[in-house]
């Protein structure tokens, strides 16, 4: 990049970033709620910006990509009443608790959804959820060495069956080649077998 470009950008930054932040209004009675806040910028300018919250929180949740001994990907079938399809195919995956570390929900939700545990997790990635409207942000980790441990322990709204695929099969998957009847269509999913792939094969 050239030196004009980025001190354009270095600048430009600097004028965007928030220096003031005023809570007008918030409604968190449910699991969604809203948070409106006015905020200022480095500029000067001002305006009225809304934040999605759930559960009265940020919403930061981790997706887990788990890997068995055997080298064969755990993905699981659950049912999603909000989408076109019903029933997806993702990682598993799940909300942060209120103090706790992500590595420690990631090892929690794997064993909560799927009955496995892992031998070591590692962060592979860390994005935010829709940063337009949420501060929720989503960390993927990796789960190797994975072996069964107990039976799944889901919530009563928890529709999830595991189902352990080879590398291969999800390609085919997200090629659409693949007879499983479901699609794998959450964002987070895709991110989350995308950045394995990439830094597999040390593009990133």
């Amino acid at each position: 990049m050239d030196s004009l470009t980025l001190k354009k950008m270095k600048e430009t930054v600097e004028k965007l970033k928030v220096v003031k932040r005023e809570l007008v209004s918030s409604y968190e009675e449910g699991y969604i709620g809203k948070r409106v806040y006015r905020i200022t910028l480095a500029d000067g300018t001002s305006r009225m910006c809304e934040q999605i919250t759930k559960n009265k929180r940020n919403g930061d949740a981790v997706i887990i990509l788990p890997i068995t001994t055997d080298d064969k990907f755990v993905m699981i079938l659950e049912s999603r009443p909000n989408t076109e399809e019903s029933v997806v195919a993702e990682f598993p995956a799940g909300m942060v608790d209120p103090g706790e570390e992500p590595i420690v929900s990631a090892k929690r939700e794997l064993l909560e959804e799927t009955g496995y545990e892992a031998d070591e997790l590692y962060e592979l990635e860390c994005h935010y959820q829709d940063q337009g409207c949420s501060k929720a942000k989503i960390r993927i980790y990796v789960a190797l060495g994975c072996k069964k441990k107990q039976e799944q322990r889901l919530e009563d709204a928890e529709k999830i069956v595991c189902f352990p695929m080879t590398y291969e099969e999800i390609l085919e998957m997200l090629r659409g080649e693949s007879e499983v009847p479901a699609q794998i269509l959450d964002s987070g999913s895709k991110l989350a077998f995308m950045t394995y792939t990439l830094k597999k094969k040390g593009i990133l």
